[in-house]
């Protein structure tokens, strides 16, 4: 199994990336979806509760992720508290479920936009790509797809790491400034010539 980290800021292109992978065979996982399967966790709900209060859980004792992101966000030191908290089962359970997939699979793909060089995490991968794009492009990538407004897009750019932080983790960088079909004649590209070195089977580069 050859496992591969995918990391970038949001409205950097990552999706288009992961689809193209799991399109020539590749599994994937995306932590974002790890991160919320976690929230129904006793352990983690326990551990959030002392952190946060009861008041992030609706009636059925389940996390209502709208409060506990008030909570969360309201400050640094709130969003480390949080990351402190979540991030050790993120990992945890993604590397957990690329083992599972690697059981069928020649290569698994983690989508995860915190990797970011804060730790040695991506040091689990076999290879790490980034994609960047410059911020003007997210800017408008997010006012067209998202609805944002350009206040708040800026807002969204500015609260996450310093593009850099996640380049200098990157084993291959995809620059995505251009239009889809653009980002798309890179990736291919790239892809041919991976699939060649690792000698992929056919499942896995159709």
């Amino acid at each position: 199994m050859i496992k591969i980290f995918v990391t970038g800021g949001v409205g950097s292109g990552k999706s288009t990336l992961i689809s193209f992978l799991n399109n020539h065979g590749a599994a994937t996982v995306e932590a974002d979806e790890v991160g919320h399967k976690n929230l129904f966790d006793p352990q983690v709900k326990a551990e959030l509760a002392a952190a946060f209060g009861n008041d992030i859980f609706d009636e059925s004792g389940e996390v209502i992720r709208s409060a506990l992101a008030a909570k969360a966000f309201a400050s640094t030191q709130a969003t480390e508290l949080l990351d402190s908290i979540t991030l050790k089962y993120v990992y945890q359970r993604s590397l957990e479920e690329i083992e599972e997939l690697g059981k069928t699979h020649e290569v698994v793909v983690l989508e995860m936009a915190i990797l970011d060089g804060r730790d040695d995490f991506y040091k689990n991968a076999d290879l790490v790509i980034a994609v960047t794009t410059s911020p003007e492009v997210r800017v408008r990538r997010l006012m067209e797809s998202r609805g944002f407004t350009e206040e708040d897009a800026r807002n969204r750019l500015a609260r996450q790491a310093p593009e850099s932080q996640r380049l200098s983790i990157a084993d291959v960088v995809f620059t995505n400034n251009g239009t889809i079909e653009e980002f798309s004649e890179q990736i291919d590209q790239w892809w041919e010539a991976f699939a060649r070195e690792h000698h992929l089977s056919s499942s896995a580069t159709n």
